[in-house]
């Protein structure tokens, strides 16, 4: 679980970051594409991909894990009214973000926390 996981969402987050870059700043679908953003969404994007496939998939777990929880936290504070400004850096943060943040915080603490779980479960019984 936390494999696909990381290559889904590795590929998705590269292909993101591309396409950032392509539709440039005036973004599109309601989101806003600044380079800052567009660059967070390449590496996590290839990190997700190097987790999933490198090493038969064995760093994905914490993968899954560490981005889960990374991006439900940006899906709560954007919630709660935060844009994304740090470092001198503004990612133009909206309530689609937001949503999508949440969707892939949550899937990625799934397959971190809940895909070990039953992974250990199932081998437990053989």
């Amino acid at each position: 679980m936390a494999k696909t996981y990381s290559v889904v969402v590795g590929a998705v987050l590269l292909l993101v970051g591309i396409i950032g870059f392509i539709a440039g700043p005036q973004g599109m679908m309601g989101m806003v594409f600044t380079t800052p953003h567009n660059l967070i969404h390449i590496l996590s994007g290839i990190i997700g991909l190097y987790c999933g496939l490198a090493g038969g998939g064995k760093n994905a777990g914490a993968y899954a894990k560490i981005f889960g929880v990374v991006y439900t936290i940006i899906a709560i504070a954007g919630f709660a009214g935060w844009q994304g400004a740090m470092a001198g850096m503004e990612l133009h943060l909206s309530a689609n973000y937001n949503v999508i943040h949440l969707i892939v915080g949550i899937a990625g603490l799934a397959a971190g926390f809940l895909g070990a779980g039953a992974g250990k479960a199932a081998g437990a019984g053989a």
